[in-house]
């Protein structure tokens, strides 16, 4: 009986460990991934008034933020990147978010975190994106990618509506049943290899 319970523990255990590190953050690309990074065109910085925005379909139930290829030019000490996504039927913002320059990191990708939406998938949002404190030699610059997916709608830089998708891809936080799979597949097989071992060397 001892020993049913200690394997109903372990096993127990592992379920629970794989489920916690099933909870991933998923990115959806709104850029074609395949495309060769000297392909993608700078946006400059943000001078007051300006602003890119890039529409895109949801794919994810939840969206958490995003994550996305920025470059700090000169000295950005004083520029701060505000960001929000707006619920295209509705017209309203739903999130919002800011992030000083000197928090960047240059020429990667940021993440840049947000209220999580929920029931998002299928639903047209607008990424708004603005700086303050910049200009033209010193701030923040955004990547834009000729070739798009499928769900990057319409991009518009500085009142030019521009082909391609801004070097961006949306985070959803949530579990993933694949992952989690796998994770007890992998288990399950180390169980069973160190019984075979056990038994061979016994």
């Amino acid at each position: 009986m001892k020993k049913y319970i200690k394997t109903g523990i372990g096993i127990l255990i592992v379920v629970i460990l794989a489920f916690l590190y099933a909870h991933i953050d998923k990115n959806s690309y709104l850029y074609d991934r395949n495309a060769d990074t000297s392909t993608f065109i700078s946006t400059g910085t943000l001078l007051e008034g300006e602003t890119i925005s890039q529409g895109f379909v949801s794919e994810e139930e939840i969206l958490s933020g995003i994550n996305m290829k920025c470059s700090v030019l000169g000295d950005a000490s004083d520029v701060e990147v505000q960001y929000s996504l707006r619920d295209i039927e509705t017209g309203k913002a739903v999130a919002s978010g800011s992030v000083k320059a000197g928090e960047i990191n240059n020429n990667k990708f940021n993440q840049f975190w947000m209220e999580p939406i929920d029931s998002a998938k299928g639903k047209e949002y607008l990424l708004e994106i603005t700086e303050t404190g910049a200009d033209a030699a010193n701030g923040v610059s955004f990547y834009v990618v000729p070739q798009k997916e499928e769900g990057a709608q319409v991009l518009n830089i500085k009142n030019n509506e521009t082909e391609g998708s801004l070097a961006v891809r949306y985070v959803s936080h949530r579990f993933d049943m694949e992952t989690f799979v796998v994770l007890l597949g992998f288990a399950a097989f180390i169980v069973i290899f160190m019984k075979l071992l056990y038994k061979l060397f016994k």
